[in-house]
This record gives C-alpha cells, structure tokens and sequence, in this order.
C-alpha cells in the first residue's frame, strides 16, 4: 500500500536518524508506519510492544531486523528467569501472613490512632510496590503512602517505623530463596535497576502514552534512535501508574489524523471524545466503507465499562442461546468462582494463588484494602453479586472467540482491537451532579476510555450506552453560562454564594464585607484542637456520605427525626417522577425500603434502647443517599442505591454499611459526647434540628443544622477544618439574617466540628460586628429581606 502523507513525512524522519514522538490516532495506520521504518533500513530495530499478542502480531509483519518485545519479556530474559521457580509457587498472601513473615509484632500506637498489624503489612507492601513503579534507586520513607486521620508528624513518624520492614521486604523480593509474594513488575524493577543498555541501534516503543516510569527511564537513557508511538487520548491506564512518554519527549512531534478504519460519521463520534478528552486533534475517517452510527440488532462486538457490566451482558446472550465469547476468556474467572465455593463453605481451597486464605471473607478484604489485590477486585465482586455456581455456569457455556456470534469485552480489553460493529453497552454512566444539582464535570479519563470504545468500530458502531453525551452537554452549557436573575433569585443560600452576582452575595459584599476577619478569629481558635480523627484503614472513605450519617446521628441524639429531606428522597421514589441513574426494575424495592428506614428511625425515637448503636448508625448512613435523591434528583453513579434490585431490601442495604462506617461515626459520636452534652439536656421546645427560616422561601430554599437555645449551629465534618472560608461564613450569616422576625431567637452563632469535638461560637452581634457590619441585627435582616424581595420583584421570568 503506498504510505500517506503523513506516513511518509514519519519515516522521513526515522531515515534521517532524527528521534521521534509519533501521535497516532485510532485507525491511522500505526502498525503500517512502524513497519515502513522497519523496512526501511538494515539497521538493527527493537519494537516494545504493549502485551505479547500485540508483540506476536508484529513479529509476523517486521523484517527480521526488528525484534518484537513486551518490556516485561525482556526484563525476564535478562534477570526474571532467576526467579521463575518463585513466580510459578507465587501464591497470593493474606495481610496477616505478609506480617507474619515480616516479623511485624504488634499494633501500633500513633497518638489516638491504632494501625492494626494486618494494615501495617499492607502499607509495607504498598511501599514496595510504589518503589517498583519508581524510577528511585532504593526503597525510602516518601515511598509510604498518606494515611487518613494522621497529622504530618504522624505521618512521618508511621513512614520511619515502617522503612524497616519495607526495605527486609524488598531484600526478600531480591532473593531467589524468599517468602513473600513475588510478582513480574519486581524483576523489572531489578532488571531497571541493572541501567540496561538495549541491544538495538534504534528501539520503538508502541502504546507510549501508557508507559509503566521503569521502563520510560529505560527508554529515555537509551543511546540508540528512540520512536515513541501512541495517542495520548487513548491513555487510560493512568490508575496503574503508568505515565504519558510523549509529552515532553525531547524530540520532533509528528501527527497520523487519517483514519483507515472508519468513516467520517464514526470519526465524527470519536472527535466528540476526543473534545472532551481535552485533546485538540481532529480525527479524519478515510474508510473507502462510509460507516454508519445506527442502532444494531447484532453487533460483532459488544464493549462495557467494567467487568460486572460485562457479565451481564454475556448471562444475556448464554439466556437468549448467543453463542457469546468474553474477551480475555473466562479461566481466571472460573478457578476464582470455584475457590470462592470452597472458602464459603469453610474449606481451605487448592486454588495455586488463594490456597493462604482462611475463607472467602479474607480474599474480600484483600481484594477491598491490598493494593496487591486490586486486579482481582472486579472479580471478587462479580462472584459476591452473583453467586460462583452462577458464575461458574456462564463460563463454562462461554465460545471461544472463532466460533462465537458476538464477543464481550471491556474497553480496556478492546484496546489495539477492532471489529466491523460495535455496540457500546452499559456501565459508561453521565457524571453525576453534585449535592446541590449541579452538573459535574466529565472526567478526562472517562473521555478517553469512550473514546478507546467509540473507536474500535469499522463499519457500524451503536452509542446506546452513551447516549446520555446530549443531555451532559446541554448541562454543562448551562452549568458554564451565569444564571439569569430569574434563576439566580431561585437559588439555594449555597448555591446563590457561588456567584458573586447573586442578590445574596451582592448584600453579603456591601454589608459584611470584611468575613476575613471571622476567618482568622476561627483559625485562631481551632489552632489548639487536635488534629481530625478519620478512617485509618481505608484509603478512600466516603466523605459526603459519613458527613450526613453523624449530621443524623448528632440529629437522633437531640430526639429529632432524620429531617424531611430524607423523607422526600423517600417520597420521589414512590411518585411518578423521572430519576436519573435508577436501577431497573429495583424502584418500588427502594422505595418499600426507605419507608421501612423512616418507621424504623420513628420506632427508636419513640422507644430509646430499641436499636443498637450500630444498627442506628448503618440507617444514619443508608439515610444520605435517600436525601441525596432530594438534592440531585437521581441515584448517582456511586450511591449504595446505585446497584440495588428489585429484590434489594432494607437489611440489604444496612448489611452493605462499610465497617470503617460504624467506627468513623461512633467515634465523632464520642467526641461529640462533652461539648454537646448541656444542649441534649435542653426541653425539646429549645431543640430544632434542621430549621426553616421564614426568609427561605424569598430565595430557592436554606435550612441549617440545629439551633439549640438561641445557638444557630452548623455541624462540620471537615477532614481539612482549616480550608473554612468566606462561603461557610457567609451561610451562617445567611441564616442568620433569613430569621427576619427573630422567631427562632438566634442570640449566638457558631460551627460544631465533630471530628475534633471544637465548638467554635460567637455572640450574633460580635460576629456581625466582625463582618464589618454598620446596622443592628433587626435592621440589617429588615435590609436583607428588602433587598431578596426587591430583587424577586425586578427578576424578569425569562
């Protein structure tokens, strides 16, 4: 075939001996080019492959001047054959036997916190595994990584206990004798560390854009002609530390725009990606095949976000009797699903990686808390939803690729392939909308993925699971335009501080304007609290989520009920209104189960002892994501109501309360027990939870925590209570002037952070004083309410 233009202008510069970062669109003829250079030279070549079926197929379209190579094979070849006895006894190791080999002895104290022995071998582990993916000579302290609920000294002083036992870690993983688990990116950390010089005068690296750093800094300190290739829109193995090479290559920068696969309307879908991928390439289909985007009744293949969205659609097919092959295959499924049998029903399973496991619920905290069980995540999940007999049932009905009518796959998996029709499948959800329902953002590495899927595509592609693109993007249009005085007037009190033209914002500026002032006086007093008390042994919590279960909890213990805006999250689901991102067929099951909360919440009031503390702080927590219904009007993608049933019911959701939940919160609760203990012993009259100001209904709504005998109080969660700012002032000033006719009695102001137990209050009228204020409070709140009524009033309707 002759080469095209761009093509041509590539291997022009490969003759010339130049390097060269080569940005290759999906479909442009990537392979081809690499050949052309291949053949246009005697010269000896090395082609770093992405995978070994990727090395495999090059090898059969290169000269034999260039050898075909994953990273990994070479790394093997020169220093991983020494451990192959090791690689093939491998077993993955449970926490409590990595601290057993470690000779970790005890838990450890770091003031009020306890790091657990198991979590220590895992944070031991995860320093290994961070220096593996480093491009650092030797294992150190920065290699620990940041644990929730420490201060900095704590930090370091956990990072210097643990150095130790992560550098006798690493001289285990260097011997060819050792215990613990070794795994291929450790010999290609030794061999890294060996300063390989590749036996090429000219090496090209494929799939740049996902490059592991080890093998970057083997590539940059080559002496030979380096070509990297790949498409930095296409990078989507960033979660695994892998690192865009091309950008910043210190070398000539070509493009491949023109597409051989598709045509210009599938090139059209994969530019709109590309958009908001935030690259600012075009892509040109040039396939003598027009294309088509249409809905399919058949594709060839079918590509899912996930795993889990993956095997629903192959238990589809294997039900409506599709022959269906599932990219990857189904063994490491299979031997997975029959060690979970085995472990549930309490036998010590055979299985060649699992055998050190004492049941089922050890592999799940592995896979959930163990960096080094992260790969087996989506499988351990795909087993607990469904069941290993199901599972081992669909796998064994599974066709192999030749011979199946449709192939499953995740995006991930179709990544350098390709198929005449595509049909994109589910788990691609729209960006949820924040608390206040506002559009998110589409993420970058979102876009890339769709993109990846939207591309493989060469004569018909289906966008079912991404239709929801219209939609978002009309949103963020909206999100991006400021609001008209008609919406802005119909804001929230939060949402009218986001803009500085907000009547609210405007009254705030001109009347208070000095809330640096309240801001520094907070930073001053909270400066001798302790530091926050958070989740230690998990690394990503659920913030907003534990920040509404103790908001309830604190809520309960003044004997209110949850408030009405989880009774109206309730509500939607009974009515007949639309919900984004509703599970199907599982509404009416969510629905019988929030009633079931609100009646169970209504019984312990009514009856105190009737629940235990943990029982009332798993409904605490399950009662956020019902509010959040309210809030945003939809089940949002990472909402525990996302994966719910038509069987799922009230125990269901309680059962699936993370543990870290339970201790989180009961420690809040705790600490919470001195500074709030004289409002608990108030009469119920002195107690509101979650007041309604008369003014908020002149403005899109504004209902606060408590106020406790005359204290308007705000309860914080912060993690970070040092980023408090003008925004959190300003809203407490905002209900505080929404009381326009004092019938609350609001006399003190304050902020209640509840995970250092610091309450922090001001008298009304110092606080308005510190805000700068001119006026009393009854004329200052007889101001603002002119000033929201008149702008209500001036407000046109469109």
């Amino acid at each position: 075939m002759e080469p095209a233009e761009e093509q041509q202008a590539a291997r022009d510069v490969f003759v010339a001996g130049r390097d060269l970062a080569l940005v290759a669109e999906a479909g442009t003829g990537k392979t081809s080019t690499l050949t052309l250079m291949g053949a246009a030279t005697s010269k000896r070549g090395l082609y770093v492959a992405f995978n070994r079926s990727i090395a495999d197929e090059a090898t059969r379209k290169f000269g034999r001047n260039v050898e075909c190579r994953t990273a990994h094979s070479l790394a093997f070849r020169a220093v991983g054959r020494d451990y192959q006895d090791r690689l093939n006894a491998s077993a993955r190791i449970p926490a409590r036997e990595t601290a057993r080999l470690l000779g970790i002895p005890r838990d450890l104290e770091v003031g009020s916190q306890r790091i657990t022995v198991n979590h220590q071998a895992r944070l031991v582990m995860g320093m290994v595994r961070k220096f593996c993916y480093s491009t650092d000579q030797q294992v150190t302290a920065r290699h620990a990584e940041w644990i929730n609920g420490l201060d900095s000294s704590g930090q370091e002083y956990v990072a210097r206990h643990l150095l130790r036992y992560a550098q006798q870690a690493w001289d285990d993983i260097c011997s060819t004798t050792g215990k613990l688990r070794f795994e291929h990116d450790h010999y290609m950390k030794l061999w890294a560390l060996g300063r390989p010089v590749l036996a090429a005068d000219f090496v090209l690296l494929d799939e740049a854009q996902d490059t592991n750093p080890v093998l970057e800094e083997v590539f940059l300190t080559q002496n030979a002609q380096r070509i990297c290739v790949g498409d930095p829109a296409q990078q989507i193995y960033g979660w695994r530390s892998a690192r865009d090479v091309m950008t910043g290559f210190p070398a000539e920068q070509l493009h491949l725009t023109r597409s051989f696969r598709f045509g210009p309307k599938i090139a059209h879908v994969a530019n709109r990606w590309l958009h908001h991928a935030d690259s600012e390439m075009q892509l040109t289909g040039c396939s003598p095949h027009a294309g088509q985007v249409e809905k399919l009744s058949d594709a060839d293949a079918v590509l899912c976000r996930g795993n889990g969205d993956a095997m629903q659609e192959v238990l589809a097919f294997l039900e409506a009797g599709v022959p269906v092959a599932l990219a990857g295959g189904g063994n490491a499924l299979l031997g997975i699903a029959k060690a979970a049998r085995e472990l549930q029903a309490g036998r010590r399973t055979s299985h060649r990686e699992l055998f050190l496991f004492a049941d089922w619920g050890e592999v799940q905290d592995y896979v959930e808390h163990d960096t080094a069980g992260q790969d087996l995540r989506a499988i351990v999940q795909l087993i607990d939803a469904h069941g290993p007999d199901k599972i081992e049932q669909a796998v064994n009905r599974l066709s192999d690729e030749d011979h199946a009518q449709v192939v499953v796959s995740t995006a991930h998996k179709a990544k350098g392939r390709e198929w005449a029709s595509v049909r994109i499948a589910g788990g691609f959800n729209a960006p949820s909308v924040n608390d206040d329902g506002v559009q998110n953002p589409l993420s970058t590495a979102e876009a890339r993925l769709i993109y990846v899927a939207v591309s493989r595509a060469r004569q018909s592609l289906d966008t079912e699971g991404v239709t929801w693109i219209d939609e978002y993007e009309q949103a963020a249009a909206r999100a991006d335009l400021v609001p008209t005085p008609r919406e802005m007037i119909n804001l929230s009190l939060t949402g009218q501080l986001w803009y500085e033209s907000s009547p609210i914002s405007q009254f705030m500026t001109e009347h208070l304007p000095l809330s640096q002032n309240v801001v520094r006086d907070y930073l001053g007093r909270i400066a001798s609290l302790p530091h926050p008390i958070q989740p230690v042994h998990v690394r990503y919590p659920n913030w907003s989520a534990l920040g509404h279960a103790i908001d309830y909890r604190l809520r309960l213990s003044f004997g209110s009920g949850l408030g009405l805006a989880v009774t109206h999250g309730v509500l939607a689901l009974g009515a007949d209104i639309p919900l984004r991102g509703e599970p199907a067929g599982a509404r009416p099951s969510l629905y019988e189960a929030g009633r079931e909360l609100l009646k169970t919440i209504d019984t312990h009031l009514a009856t105190p002892g009737f629940l235990p503390e943990d029982e009332i702080v798993r409904l605490c927590f399950v009662a956020g994501f019902f509010e959040d219904i309210m809030r945003t009007g939809e089940i949002r993608r990472y909402s525990m109501l996302a994966d719910t049933t038509p069987d799922t019911r009230l125990a269901d959701l309680t059962a699936a309360v993370p543990s870290y939940v339970l201790d989180d919160i009961k420690r809040q609760l705790h600490l919470a027990g001195e500074p709030l203990a004289p409002f608990r012993a108030l009469p119920t009259a002195n107690k509101i939870c979650g007041p309604v100001f008369t003014g908020s209904a002149d403005i899109g709504g504004a209902d606060a925590d408590f106020v406790l005998d005359g204290l308007l109080l705000d309860c914080m969660s912060a993690k970070n209570p040092r980023k408090l700012g003008r925004d959190e002032i300003y809203q407490l000033a905002g209900y505080l002037l929404l009381d326009y006719d004092d019938a609350l009695g609001i006399n003190q102001v304050g902020l209640y952070l509840s995970r250092q137990g610091g309450l922090i209050t001001w008298r009304a009228t110092d606080f308005l004083k510190l805000l700068g204020s001119t006026l009393a409070l009854p004329d200052l709140r007889a101001a603002f309410r002119q000033h929201l009524q008149s702008a209500a009033t001036s407000a046109p309707d469109n």
